[in-house]
């Protein structure tokens, strides 16, 4: 495993893109901005969504949380083509550090649960049931959206901190 990271970080770091990356003042900032913003979307978004299914966001109307839907899915683009380019251009930080795969995994988590919401759960919020009505299994996917989620945030901020693998 350790030839394998060791090949995989060599190679992105020798490429032009990387020491672009590296090399210019604006661009790294400019993408932890993005990534943020899109952190952001994604989690503001999801906040309404989960909290409305758990009953706690009952101005919201529950066929209209579709919108938030749609802005957490743009958050979740923004953030996973800033993470790319974090990756390609400082794979020394990112690929052998357990911080980010932990993060990594609970992203993986997180798009299980989103799988099993946009399943089971979402139909029958856009067929009008209420969030009290909706199955049992719904609390608990908005709660576990909720947990993923903020401790992706959390690890994500762990990066800089957390020893190499």
């Amino acid at each position: 495993m350790d030839t394998l990271l060791t090949w995989v970080t060599d190679t992105l770091n020798a490429t032009a893109f990387s020491g672009f990356m590296m090399d210019t003042r604006f661009v790294f900032p400019l993408l932890e901005m993005s990534h943020f913003m899109g952190l952001c979307l994604l989690f503001g978004s999801l906040l309404v969504v989960d909290l409305r299914i758990v009953g706690l966001a009952r101005s919201v109307p529950i066929n209209e949380v579709d919108l938030f839907v749609r802005f957490a899915l743009m958050g979740f683009a923004v953030n996973l083509i800033t993470g790319l380019l974090f990756i390609v251009g400082d794979s020394d930080r990112y690929l052998v550090n357990y911080a980010f795969w932990a993060k990594m995994g609970l992203i993986v988590l997180a798009g299980l649960n989103t799988a099993y919401f946009v399943r089971r759960i979402k139909p029958q919020m856009d067929a009008g049931v209420a969030s009290a009505d909706l199955t049992s299994g719904a609390h608990i996917v908005a709660w576990l959206s909720l947990m993923f989620w903020s401790c992706v945030i959390i690890l994500g901020r762990f990066i800089p901190y957390v020893k190499d693998l």
